[in-house]
């Protein structure tokens, strides 16, 4: 019995030391937390209250908007230290545990009905690994409320993320079974299933300053989103995107967006197993995180009320930089099914960097190429009453007719553009 009651005790200040350790290695994050929130130029962040204790702490977090400092939020937080953490999803071990609450202002709650907490529409945990992996979850609650004859239904739904503290890795899902607005005469919007997958890799910039760029891939999908008011009507089913990022070399990264749904119903006509495929590809690194950070500077201008004009024209010239790199943009087996027939078009622009003078901006017009082809049926617009202007832009070369298929085939290259294998003249319209 002796033994194991100095057993006990040893284990006891063996844990009470490591409970220390532990404390010691995360009594900097709320400071951290601070700080990531700080880089981000649209917010201003600031610790209002912290207390600390043997097992946990607790924080409050005052988020307020750079431009005018007008409060946003709180972020109202408990720690629990370990290495044996007490979690909502069980017992774990970890360096720590969070409980966040997040409690809007005074301002935004003026926006939510008097019906639902505020206080209480988000449940937010994080725990850190000892590897230095943070695990979190957030969990929306959910809302149903009544405003000016119009009843609205959100679901509620959860996010998973496995990340570290400088979010160089990103891992996670995201759940959502969607909402439901109804109005007077079945008028409404719904949305349904929609799902999130990511898997990021951080290569340069910061997430929180909002100029990261990220390799790897993401997946984005909803079930079906279908809108009604009066006459207008509006329906899509399995609507998805894909996005892939990968590095092509130490200087420029490659980029691929997939988008497909296997239905539109646009006031009763339908279009079905639709397809826009876009690829980007030799996109230059140092550009592209330069035009991440314009763009955000332009963010935090707008928001102070300044005149833009100067960052539109900066980021202009900086995308004039990514084409003198000599990148390739291809859109490839896209399609739209219609009762007619199919849609299709391709595309194909390429910038042949040997052709670029970097003191020469309009050399761009020389290094140029690009080639676009679309087929279509004529009898879809025929239906709409379009035959007239059809056969005036055949008969002007703007598209050629094959049987009962409508043809574009446009080409530019050493500064010469072909329409039809004609030089181009002009567009209709024009």
């Amino acid at each position: 019995m002796k033994k194991l009651v100095i057993g006990i005790v040893i284990l006891v200040l063996v844990y009470v030391g490591l409970l220390f350790f532990v404390k010691s290695s995360s009594k900097d994050v709320v400071a951290n937390e601070v700080a990531q929130l700080n880089n981000n130029p649209q917010i201003s962040a600031s610790v209002e209250s912290e207390s600390s204790g043997l097992f946990s702490s607790t924080a409050v977090i005052n988020v307020n908007s750079a431009a005018d400092a007008t409060p946003i939020l709180k972020i109202k937080q408990t720690q629990s230290y370990g290495p044996v953490l007490f979690t909502e999803e069980g017992i774990k071990l970890g360096w720590y545990f969070i409980n966040a609450d997040l409690i809007p202002s005074e301002e935004l709650k003026q926006e939510i009905p008097n019906t639902i907490d505020a206080n209480d529409l988000f449940d937010i945990h994080f725990i850190s690994g000892f590897a230095g992996s943070v695990q979190g979850d957030v969990y929306f609650k959910g809302l149903d409320f009544s405003d000016n004859d119009v009843q609205v239904n959100i679901s509620a739904g959860e996010m998973h993320v496995d990340t570290d503290v400088t979010f160089e890795h990103l891992v996670g899902n995201a759940a959502w079974p969607g909402m439901t607005v109804t109005g007077k005469n079945e008028d409404g919007f719904t949305m349904n299933s929609v799902k999130l997958d990511f898997d990021q890799t951080l290569i340069s910039g910061n997430l929180m300053e909002g100029n990261a760029i990220y390799t790897g891939e993401g997946t984005y999908s909803v079930g079906d989103i279908v809108f009604k008011q009066a006459n207008n009507f509006f329906k899509m089913e399995n609507f998805s995107v894909k996005g892939v990022a990968d590095i092509e070399n130490e200087t420029s990264m490659n980029m691929a967006i997939e988008m497909k749904t296997d239905l539109v119903n646009v006031a009763g006509e339908k279009f079905t197993d639709s397809k826009l495929n876009m690829y980007f590809n030799g996109m230059d690194l140092d550009v592209l995180k330069k035009m991440g950070e314009i763009s955000q500077e332009m963010q935090q201008a707008a928001m102070q009320g300044q005149d833009v004009s100067a960052y539109n024209m900066q980021l202009m010239n900086t995308m004039m930089q990514l084409a003198q790199k000599g990148p390739r943009i291809q859109m490839k087996d896209t399609q739209l099914i219609t009762e007619d027939g199919m849609i299709k078009a391709d595309m194909d622009i390429q910038v042949d960097q040997q052709k670029m003078d970097p003191n020469n901006p309009m050399a761009i017009m020389m290094a140029l190429n690009a080639a676009f082809n679309a087929e279509a049926p004529e009898a879809f617009f025929a239906k709409k009453g379009m035959s007239p202007m059809i056969d005036q832009w055949a008969q002007m070369n703007f598209l050629v007719k094959e049987g009962d298929t409508l043809k574009v085939n446009a080409t530019y290259s050493d500064g010469a553009a072909l329409l039809n294998g004609q030089p181009m003249q002009g567009m209709p319209g024009m």
